[in-house]
């Protein structure tokens, strides 16, 4: 029975039926992806024990090599190191390019043999074309030199770039990083051996895989939320439309359970086909996912499409997710009394109307109390809570959006507008469950682009006020600067001022300060530091800003004792300074007095006037180095504007599944309603309403019904990105009205489009014909 009812109703359940696969898809491949990352992370870890930290020495190796069961300890130099393809521009991933002291066995050529030899793996040498003979140019620490590739190893697994330098010049490069442990220890033996700074290995790699599984798990938890009011709405649209039939099987002595059990039989049979297509679509999403975003840049590890959990996960999904939404309208469905029978249908009781709406509005209040409460943690409780009293309040929202845009919708369109308005609002909850599947995705993108474009302006904003310098220079991300970079740019004719921005920390012993080391000469007209107290001569001693006196008690003649990277120091306070708030360094001092291996972070630049394009140019063609960064004023405080731009087209891709299940569900509702509406249509196209006005009340009501879910969804995510920021102290509120006013045109296109069928559809049917349709 279950299986004829879908059958004769199959176009009804076609859309419901996709939103589903969405979801078992989004689901599988989550799990299937995130189970490939973890393998690819598992077999880049190497073989045996490593042990790592600051003090790895000959001492501690041999130590380690006398514990039991230790076949062999051996030092390992390793690092990143950068080759320049023949483009002039980094080769890999910069996150990929290592430096080792160690190679293997090499495919072609042999072992580099001295300081002006390397090896790479083959990846990379077909890739570049290069190959043993070559000249090639290298990166490490910042500074570029040229070297003859000697051989050719296997890639790794991971893929990225790999080179191998003689042991020697590996050491002088990186140190001693590593101690690689072979043999069968017990790692608890290895434990007291080890200095307090150094630690063995573990797979942190894995954990991250995990994360990863578990961040797609979320966003498909969305899509597969959002399906279910589709799903809802359907068998809840169906139940109204069978409600004879229903009452009719209980005249003839079916009971409520047999009904409702008919009910479910169909959801459960729909599960059963979205199960059994999802999870190949799931196989191809991972599939196309591994192929374009694999761990590393080497081979992607193959799929196992049916081990047991991704299996599961489909099919308790798509048959879990479809017969739980359908349970309430089965229940409804098997409470139609059989003198229903002589009825088109059964209203929603009033009181639970008022129910629904008086907890939502609870639920509501007391989400919004907890996410301005001022506490962060109260935030993640407060966003749930404020979303799911939207989504019981919807109907009333309905009604009252309906009411309010009938007047301009009726001056707008006319008849047409009334009409559409009505229509919106004649069954609120049908209209509410098919906004909130449109809601629930844009309420996370609102929740989400507000918190993030306010760490944009700000870091705009601190771009533009914390220096004057004219040209920046950072290293990009993995990589790290020279430490003569900043006198190779000073020794450039179009430069007028060169400061470092190096980094280090003081430890006072029961506290730690951080400082920076400038050029005491040049600081002051690079950053517009206003001294409050002593001197800012930093060639005496150290500056401290405003807050951190304040915080350790310094002030001008106090002195600072403590230790920076090993070296101990002692420097008198020399000024009290207050500086622009891009400008976060606590205390400034002489880059001379630290350690020769703090190496710059950034290098502000001061052109002469006019010229700081030109000297842009200068700059990087006498560094002739692609891991440094050059930038202008201007493109630094674009780059950092931009810097979350990648985050946020993720999010967006990630929920266009809820965003599109959301509008299928519209599409579906418009279809039923259109159905259910053919008489009504039929008896307004003979009363003198055009074919196109048809389509017009059609689209206006697909509109409405999109633009409820739309700004139900901004306005809830908007406030959870308000609480958001407020709770970070110093962030400015920057609500993005060009993103929010993109998501509203979208959701408008997704509405006419929605309507697009139903409405050629209700067109096309003859007068005559509807108005012979039974209700």
């Amino acid at each position: 029975m279950a299986v004829r009812a879908v059958v004769a109703q199959w176009s009804r359940f076609v859309l419901p039926l996709v939103g589903v696969v969405l979801g078992v898809a989004f689901v599988s491949g989550a799990l299937l992806y995130g189970a490939s990352v973890r393998a690819a992370l598992d077999r880049a870890q190497p073989s045996g024990i490593v042990i790592e930290g600051a003090a790895m020495t000959p001492a501690l190796a041999a130590r380690i090599a006398e514990a039991p069961g230790v076949q062999s300890a051996r030092l390992r130099s390793t690092g990143r190191a950068f080759l320049v393809g023949p483009d002039g521009g980094v080769v890999g991933p910069p996150e990929w390019a290592v430096g080792a002291d160690h190679v293997g066995d090499t495919v072609r050529g042999h072992a580099p043999g001295g300081p002006g030899e390397v090896v790479i793996d083959d990846q990379t040498a077909r890739r570049t074309g290069y190959d043993v003979g070559d000249v090639v140019r290298v990166i490490v620490g910042g500074v570029a030199r040229d070297a003859r590739v000697s051989g050719v190893v296997a890639a790794d697994p991971m893929g990225g770039t790999f080179m191998a330098f003689d042991p020697a010049t590996a050491h002088r490069l990186f140190g001693h990083t590593a101690i690689e442990v072979s043999g069968a220890p017990d790692t608890t033996a290895l434990v007291p051996l080890l200095p307090e700074d150094a630690y063995i290995a573990s797979n942190a790699a894995a954990g991250d895989g995990e994360k990863l599984t578990a961040i797609l798990l979320g966003f498909a938890a969305v899509a597969v939320f959002v399906a279910v009011f589709t799903v809802a709405n359907t068998f809840t649209m169906l139940a109204a439309a069978r409600a004879r039939e229903h009452a009719l099987l209980r005249a003839v002595g079916a009971a409520r359970r047999q009904v409702m059990r008919g009910v479910l039989a169909e959801a459960a049979l729909l599960g059963a086909v979205a199960t059994v297509l999802g999870h190949p679509l799931g196989i191809a999403a991972a599939w196309a996912l591994n192929g374009l975003f694999g761990v590393g840049d080497g081979p992607p590890v193959p799929l196992r499409p049916f081990t047991p959990v991704p299996v599961v996960a489909a099919v308790a999904v798509g048959l879990g997710v479809t017969v739980a939404a359908a349970y309430l309208p089965a229940r409804r469905a098997a409470a139609v009394p059989p003198i229903a029978a002589l009825r088109t249908g059964l209203p929603p009781t009033t009181a639970s109307s008022r129910t629904r709406t008086v907890g939502g509005a609870a639920a509501t209040v007391l989400g919004s109390a907890l996410l301005f409460s001022g506490s962060q943690d109260l935030v993640y409780l407060g966003a749930p809570l404020l979303f799911l009293g939207l989504v019981a309040m919807v109907p009333l929202l309905a009604t009252a959006l309906t009411a309010l845009v009938r007047g301009p919708l009726t001056r707008i369109a006319g008849v047409r507008g009334t009409l559409a308005a009505e229509n919106t609002r004649r069954n609120p909850r049908r209209t509410a469950a098919t906004a909130s599947a449109l809601m629930t995705g844009l309420a996370i993108c609102a929740a989400v682009t507000v918190p993030i474009a306010s760490v944009a302006a700000k870091a705009q904003r601190d771009a533009e006020t914390g220096d004057a310098a004219d040209v920046r220079i950072t290293p990009m991300d993995f990589a790290t600067a020279a430490a003569d970079l900043p006198a190779r740019v000073a020794g450039l004719p179009g430069a007028r001022a060169v400061t470092p921005i190096v980094p280090a920390v003081l430890d006072l012993g029961d506290d730690r300060v951080g400082v920076t080391g400038v050029d005491p000469t040049t600081i002051a007209r690079l950053v517009p530091i206003r001294v409050t107290d002593g001197t800012l001569d930093l060639r005496r001693g150290m500056a401290v800003s405003t807050e951190t006196a304040a915080d350790t008690g310094w002030r001008v003649g106090s002195v600072a004792s403590g230790d920076v990277a090993g070296a101990v120091v002692s420097l008198p306070v020399v000024a009290v300074y207050d500086a622009p708030d891009g400008f976060h360094h606590d205390a400034l001092v002489d880059a001379a007095v630290l350690p020769e291996d703090r190496t710059p972070t950034t290098v502000l630049v001061q052109a002469e006037p006019g010229q700081a394009d030109a000297l842009k140019r200068e700059i990087t063609a006498a560094l002739d180095n692609p891991t440094m960064l050059v930038r202008t004023r201007a493109e630094h405080r674009d780059a950092e504007g931009a810097r979350f731009d990648p985050f946020l087209n993720i999010l967006y891709a990630l929920l266009s599944i809820s965003v599109l299940i959301g509008a299928l569900g519209v599409v579906n509702t418009m279809t039923m309603s259109t159905i259910e509406r053919t008489r009504e249509i039929g008896l307004l196209r003979a009363i003198g309403l055009g074919r196109r006005d048809v389509v017009t009340v059609l689209r206006l009501e697909s509109v409405l019904i999109a633009l409820l879910g739309t700004l139900t969804g901004l306005v809830a995510g908007g406030v959870v990105g308000v609480a958001v920021v407020l709770t970070q102290g110093g962030l400015p509120v920057v609500i993005p009205w060009g993103r929010l006013a993109g998501f509203v045109a979208v959701t408008t296109v997704i509405g006419l489009l929605a309507a697009q069928w139903p409405a050629r559809r209700a067109a096309r049917t003859h007068v005559l014909t509807a108005i012979g349709a039974s209700e």
